[in-house]
């Protein structure tokens, strides 16, 4: 089932969203995010359908807990195999830079383009998949940087489980996420994970405890790999001078 919805360009956005929201409640078979953009002759659009092509599009709202819930339920019955969800946690960082090595020239080419930190695209996807390209959530996010399906459709993913595209679809997001907070990381790690559209509604790192928990984690993870960096640096550059004065 799809939902798309029309409203002139005078009818308020978010009074629309709610709407759309209650539509989506009233459906749990639906697992996409919403979106809106206003076409040519200023109509306005509310849809979880096919964006791609569009312009100003905006994400608005994600798939709803209760949704996320109903499809939760529904993947245990039928055994879907999940492969997110904290699957770092038992594992050592050497386990992890192992799982890394496959796709770290892919991250350093899409980082490099995107203009976004090789290190906090590793964070992310240690906290999103921990590396694992057939990660799906309950909720329908999948992949190694976990692309809800509308999301990856604006982003111009084709295949959201191919390494290579779902990387370069997650980065080009976590980009705009970065450029739409002014480069704050806490914000755009906010930002990625529960929408942009709830930042800019509580003016902050929203009150939800798996957004606080997931951009903490992420940080952290982050600074490690920063610290790890600044490490081995420093090592090359003493290296050098002590070969260059022998």
């Amino acid at each position: 089932m799809y939902i798309l919805l029309l409203f002139s360009k005078r009818f308020h956005t978010a009074l629309a969203a709610t709407i759309l929201a209650w539509g989506v409640l009233a459906s749990p078979a639906i697992m996409a995010d919403i979106y809106t953009y206003t076409d040519k002759d200023g109509t306005r659009w509310l849809t979880n359908l096919s964006v791609k092509g569009k312009k100003n599009v905006q994400l608005v709202a994600r798939t709803p807990r209760r949704v996320k819930a109903a499809l939760s339920a529904t993947r245990k019955k039928v055994n879907i195999p999940q492969g997110r969800v904290n699957s770092c946690l038992r594992l050592s960082h050497q386990q992890i830079e192992k799982r890394t090595t496959p796709y770290l020239q892919t991250i350093r080419t899409y980082a490099s383009h995107y203009g976004v930190e090789e290190n906090l695209v590793r964070a992310v996807i240690r906290q999103e998949s921990c590396f694992n390209r057939h990660a799906q959530s309950h909720a329908g996010a999948s992949g190694l940087m976990q692309l809800m399906p509308g999301t990856a459709d604006m982003m111009g993913v084709d295949n959201i489980f191919d390494p290579r595209e779902n990387i370069r679809g997650g980065v080009k997001y976590l980009s705009q996420m970065l450029a739409k907070f002014g480069g704050d990381k806490r914000l755009a790690l906010a930002g990625y994970n529960a929408g942009p559209g709830a930042v800019i509604k509580y003016n902050g790192i929203p009150p939800y405890r798996e957004t606080r928990d997931y951009v903490v984690k992420v940080i952290a993870e982050y600074k490690r790999l920063e610290k790890a960096r600044r490490q081995a640096n420093h090592y090359i550059r003493r290296s050098g001078n002590t070969f260059t004065q022998q």
